[in-house]
C-alpha cells in the first residue's frame, strides 16, 4: 500500500475552509428573537423573490397539504418538538419555514419553490445552537396567516 503525505491530503480539505472559499462566503447563522418581527425571504421557482412578514416563533398548526408541523416557525427543526439539536431560532430557518407553509413544500434541497431556502439553513439548524441561537420554544395557539407572501 502506498501512503499519501497528510499534506496532500487535507489540501481540498483545507481549501474548503479557507476564508476566500465561497462556500463559506455564503454561510452564516443569524439568531432570531422568539417574539420579534422578522422578514423571510426566498426565491420561488419562478425566479421571483418572495417576501413575508411575520412573527418569530408563531404557530400556524399542520400544513393540509403536506403535513408538515409549524407550530414554531423560525425553530431549526420540525414545528416545536421535532428532531432537532437544540431549540435554535435562525433567519435563515425562519424564510424556509415560511416559504415551506406557503409553497406546500416537500421534498427538502428539491423541492421548486423552497429547495435553496432549505439548502440555506442547514448549516443553521447545524450551528444554531453553538452560536447561541437557543431559545425556549413558545407555546403559542395555532393561527393561520392572514397575509400572504408578496413575490417580485
Amino acid at each position: 500500500m502506498f501512503a499519501l503525505p497528510v499534506a496532500l491530503v487535507a489540501m481540498p480539505l483545507l481549501a474548503l475552509a479557507s476564508p476566500a472559499s465561497p462556500l463559506l462566503d455564503k454561510r452564516s447563522v443569524t439568531c432570531l428573537k422568539v417574539g420579534a418581527t422578522a422578514t423571510a425571504t426566498w426565491t420561488n421557482a419562478a425566479g421571483q423573490t418572495c417576501k413575508w412578514t411575520g412573527v418569530v416563533g408563531s404557530n400556524f398548526g399542520t400544513n393540509s397539504v403536506n403535513g408538515g408541523d409549524y407550530s414554531c416557525n423560525g425553530r431549526c427543526g420540525a414545528g416545536c418538538t421535532g428532531a432537532a439539536l437544540g431549540n435554535a431560532y435562525t433567519q435563515d430557518c425562519f424564510s424556509h419555514d415560511i416559504c415551506s407553509w406557503f409553497n406546500n413544500a416537500s421534498g427538502g434541497s428539491s423541492d421548486a419553490n423552497c429547495g435553496s431556502a432549505y439548502s440555506a439553513a442547514v448549516d443553521d439548524t447545524l450551528l444554531g445552537l453553538i452560536d447561541g441561537c437557543g431559545q425556549n420554544n413558545p407555546s403559542n395557539a395555532a393561527s393561520t396567516p392572514t397575509t400572504a407572501p408578496t413575490c417580485s
